[in-house]
């Protein structure tokens, strides 16, 4: 799966997680463990905000990245299928 990193994202409105890496796990149920690019073994840190490539999605979401790759904005990373994507729009739903 293909995801574009998104740039500029870091003030957008947080919901009462405070990080959104804590969003993506209470939203999922699991730990990060490691970041969802494909092949990267380093711990996922941060909650990156990304858009899907390649369909008629427009929709932000939600995935664990390393530092190193929620570093690279505007870029394209092929992430594991296996990652699931937790919708920005989801905060809402946070502390109910």
């Amino acid at each position: 799966m293909i995801v574009k990193n998104l740039n500029g994202t870091s003030d957008s409105p947080k919901c009462p997680c405070k990080t959104w890496i804590k969003h993506w796990a209470n939203y999922t149920g699991v730990s990060p463990g490691l970041c969802a690019v494909s092949d990267c073994s380093k711990e996922a840190a941060e909650g990156a905000h990304v858009q899907l490539k390649g369909v008629d999605d427009n929709s932000w979401y939600i995935i664990p990245l390393c530092k190193e790759h929620n570093g690279k904005h505007g870029q394209e990373l092929t992430i594991s299928n296996h990652t699931k994507l937790v919708p920005v729009t989801s905060r809402y739903n946070c502390g109910s």
